[in-house]
């Protein structure tokens, strides 16, 4: 299975190819603000690596990496941006992981936290911070497959990523369906503290 999938920065023309893989984790977005959310990263990217020549040009500095079979298909993606961070200095950010329901995530997984490595290393990180999917009460058995990637991968637990929604900020009302999102990150974060496994490093 492996042998079939590539990883690839998302392309613009994918955008909206891409819309139902996330919407697997956020079924309350709306492709309205996916597309305002990928245009934006892409041009981050753009804008950053301008008037560049890139070691790696398939490494900007932030962006939307995908894993995808020989035909296409998206079968997993996530987030990035490169941030200064108060204690580890220049560290890629990632946030959106997610892997699609195969027979086996694995590869798919393994493929994508490889590819974090890779942009890590480009973009001279010295750490990757990760914020995964906050909706564990809803997805216990996906959540927890995924923090098993991620603690074989060496990532471990080391903060508590707590969020206040701003009333009508980004058009969610204090109490939506992102309260709750945010509401079940915390309690994924102090379960994985509690066993001992990987959410952020």
């Amino acid at each position: 299975m492996d042998a079939l999938l590539s990883v690839k920065l998302l392309d613009h023309r994918q955008i909206d190819q891409a819309f139902p893989v996330i919407q697997s984790i956020l079924p309350e977005l709306s492709i309205e603000r996916w597309r305002a959310f990928t245009a934006e990263q892409m041009a981050v990217a753009a804008e950053a690596t301008a008037g560049v020549v890139a070691q790696d040009p398939g490494c900007p500095p932030s962006g939307i990496m995908t894993v995808q079979t020989r035909r296409g298909y998206i079968y997993g993606l996530f987030s990035f941006a490169v941030h200064q961070h108060l204690r580890h200095g220049r560290v890629l950010a990632v946030e959106n992981f997610v892997v699609l329901d195969l027979i086996d995530r694995s590869p798919a997984a393994a493929a994508l936290m490889q590819a974090m490595d890779r942009l890590a290393h480009a973009n001279r990180c010295a750490a990757i911070h990760t914020d995964l999917p906050g909706r564990f009460e809803r997805l216990p058995d996906y959540c927890n497959a995924v923090l098993g990637y991620f603690t074989q991968d060496g990532h471990a637990v080391e903060t508590l990523h707590l969020v206040k929604l701003l009333d009508r900020a980004n058009d969610n009302p204090v109490g939506g369906p992102l309260a709750e999102d945010l509401l079940a990150e915390d309690l994924l974060a102090e379960d994985a503290l509690a066993g001992g496994t990987a959410v952020r490093p």
